[in-house]
C-alpha cells in the first residue's frame, strides 16, 4: 500500500506516552529524534502524519500561555503533524523508574483530575486543526483496588459530566469539537465493554438527567450531547487480556449507541497451554518489571476468564498441575510491538488486533488510530527505537491495505 495517499476520513499516528515528555524541552527533543523522523521515513519528506500527544499535569503548565501554544502549534504545521488526538491517562511522570498503579493518580474521584482534563482540552482546542474533532483520553475511573463502590461510580460519573460539560461549552464558543474518551484497562472501574454499556446506562445517563436537565429543552438533546462528548478509547491489548474480543467489544458498544472516540492499536502477550509449556510459563512470568503494571488474565478452552492477577509477580514460581487443571491460555497487559507474531517463546494476540483494526476501520466505528507501545523503553535499547516505530507504523497501514 502506498502511504503517502491521502486519507482524508482517519488519523494515524502513534502515542507519545513512549518517550519523556514531562516537559517542553523534552517534547521537542522527541519531536526532532523520533516523530518527525518516522513521518519522513513512513510518509515521505513532504508528507504529513498524524499525532496523538501524550500531555501531562507538567507539560499543560508550560503550554498555558497562549503564545507557547501559538509557537507549537506552528511548529507542528511546519512539521508535517497533523494533531488529532491527546493521550491525558498518566498526568504525572510515565517514564519514572517505578510507575505501577500510580499511573492512575490523581483519579477521577479527585478534582484535580478534573481539573486538568479540562485544562488540557482547552489546550488541545488551542492546537486542533478547526475541521478536525479531536479526542482526549482518559482512565475510566479509578484503580478498582483502591475503591470500588456504588458512591465512587456516582463520585467518578460527576467527574466525567463536569469534563463534558467543559467540552461542550468550548465547543459553542469556539467551534473545537473535542470529546473525552475514556480507556478500558484490566482492574480499573470500567475493564470490559458490558460494564461501560451499564455504566452508562445505570450511572452516567441517569445522572446527567439530573445535573444537566435545565441546561437542554428536550432529553432528546440532552442525551444526544452526552452521547457525543462520552466517547471510548478501544485498547485492543486491554480487551485481549480479559478475553473480551476486541472487535465484538467495538460492535458490541456501537450496537449501545457508545461512540468510539479513539482506538490504542496494541498487541499483548499470550501463552497457550501452560501447564504443557514449562519454559514458556517461565518466560511468560519472568516479563514482570519494576516500572508497569502488567495485569494477566487465564481463560479455559471456552475463553471464559478463570483467573485474574494485579501484577506478573502474583504468579507462582511454577504452575502445579492441579492449579486452575482448566486453564488453556495466559495473557498479559504486556504492550509489544505491533508487527510480532511471537516474542521470544510467546505468542501475541495479533490476530486480535488486527480483526479489531479491519473491523473497526470497515464499520466506521473510529477515524482515530494510534499505536500505543509504551513499553519499548524496558523492552530494548533506545537505538531500536526510530526503526521499531517506523515498522508498527507501517504494519498498522498494511493492515488496512483495501480498506483506504
Amino acid at each position: 500500500m502506498n502511504a503517502r495517499k491521502k486519507r482524508p476520513e482517519l488519523h494515524f499516528g502513534y502515542s507519545t506516552n513512549v518517550h519523556k515528555s514531562e516537559t517542553l524541552k523534552q517534547m521537542y527533543r522527541f519531536l526532532e529524534d523520533y516523530t518527525i523522523p518516522v513521518r519522513k521515513r513512513v510518509f515521505g519528506k513532504e508528507g504529513r502524519s498524524g499525532l496523538e500527544l501524550r500531555i501531562g499535569i507538567e507539560l499543560a503548565k508550560e503550554l498555558t500561555p497562549m503564545q507557547v501554544r501559538e509557537q507549537f502549534s506552528s511548529y507542528l504545521v511546519e512539521n508535517g503533524l497533523d494533531i488529532f488526538s491527546i493521550n491525558a491517562f498518566p498526568l504525572n511522570n510515565f517514564q519514572a523508574k517505578k510507575v505501577k498503579e500510580q499511573v492512575y493518580a490523581p483519579d477521577w474521584t479527585t478534582k484535580e483530575r478534573v481539573h486538568w482534563t479540562i485544562e488540557i482540552s482547552k489546550i488541545f482546542a488551542d492546537l486542533l486543526p478547526e475541521d478536525r474533532q479531536g479526542s482526549v483520553s482518559s482512565l475510566t475511573g479509578t484503580y478498582r483496588p483502591w475503591k470500588d463502590t456504588p458512591k465512587v461510580h456516582r463520585a467518578i460519573a460527576e467527574g466525567f459530566l463536569k469534563v463534558l460539560w467543559a467540552q461542550e461549552t468550548l465547543y459553542q464558543k469556539t467551534g473545537k469539537d473535542v470529546v473525552l474518551a475514556i480507556e478500558p484497562e484490566p482492574d480499573t472501574t470500567l475493564d470490559t465493554s458490558d460494564q461501560v454499556i451499564d455504566f452508562f446506562e445505570n450511572t452516567l445517563l441517569p445522572l446527567a438527567k439530573k445535573k444537566w436537565k435545565n441546561k437542554f429543552s428536550t432529553l432528546s438533546q440532552l442525551e444526544q450531547v452526552l452521547r457525543h462528548r462520552f466517547t471510548v478509547n478501544l485498547d485492543t491489548c486491554h480487551f485481549s487480556v480479559l478475553f473480551d474480543e476486541p472487535a465484538q467489544a467495538a460492535i458490541d458498544l456501537a450496537k449501545a449507541g457508545i461512540k468510539i472516540g479513539k482506538v490504542h492499536v496494541t498487541n499483548a502477550l499470550a501463552l497457550r497451554n501452560p501447564h504443557r509449556s514449562p519454559t514458556g510459563y517461565q518466560t511468560f512470568r519472568g516479563m514482570h518489571e519494576q516500572r508497569y503494571l502488567h495485569q494477566f488474565c487465564g481463560a479455559d478452552a471456552q475463553g471464559k476468564p478463570i483467573w485474574r492477577g494485579r501484577d506478573l509477580n502474583e504468579l507462582p514460581k511454577q504452575l502445579k498441575p492441579d492449579q486452575f487443571p482448566d486453564l488453556a491460555e495466559l495473557r498479559t497487559h504486556f504492550h509489544v510491538p505491533l508487527y510480532l507474531k511471537r516474542w521470544k517463546n510467546l505468542r501475541t494476540t495479533q490476530e486480535d488486533t488486527h480483526k479489531a483494526l479491519r473491523e473497526i476501520v470497515k464499520r466506521k466505528l473510529s477515524t482515530h488510530l494510534a499505536f500505543e507501545t509504551y513499553t519499548w523503553p524496558v523492552l530494548t535499547d533506545s537505538s531500536r527505537l526510530l526503526n521499531g516505530l517506523t515498522r508498527e507504523f507501517r504494519w498498522m497501514l498494511n493492515a488496512l491495505d483495501g480498506l483506504i
